[in-house]
């Protein structure tokens, strides 16, 4: 995870690849700063999905949490410094204004994200994130 990141999002008014070319914009900039980093940041060019169901969402929503864990980075999704679970918990701060309408925050929510994802649920989620529509 050291070129990429994954990012569940509400996008309105429609402008997901407005948001996202700030977005990277800005992070490849502190990233570049904080680290003296000169050359690419990010593995390749975005990938987006656009969830439809409510199942899959709760399956993107677990599988991106765990992605540190998966990952090797971390024991848990909620010790990973960089995830908003981290902060939501209030084990850390976040820059970036998040909320949080689900609410996996007590003991139930975070069993729940931690627990394991079958391999072939994960294999279709795999597949799914590389599709522009999934339902």
């Amino acid at each position: 995870m050291t070129n990429h990141y994954h990012m569940i999002l509400v996008t309105p008014e429609g402008n997901l690849d407005e948001f996202i070319y700030e977005f990277n914009k800005r992070l490849a900039l502190k990233v570049q700063k904080v680290s003296g980093r000169i050359n690419q940041v990010f593995g390749g060019r975005y990938k987006w999905c656009l969830i439809q169901s409510q199942n899959y969402f709760m399956n993107c929503y677990r599988y991106v949490y765990q992605n540190p864990v998966r990952a090797g980075i971390s024991r848990d999704c909620q010790s990973y410094p960089y995830s908003t679970i981290h902060h939501l918990i209030g084990k850390g701060s976040f820059v970036i204004p998040i909320h949080d309408r689900y609410g996996f925050k007590d003991e139930y929510g975070l069993n729940w994200i931690n627990s394991e994802i079958a391999e072939k649920e994960k294999e279709i989620l795999r597949k799914g994130l590389y599709r522009s529509l999934f339902s």
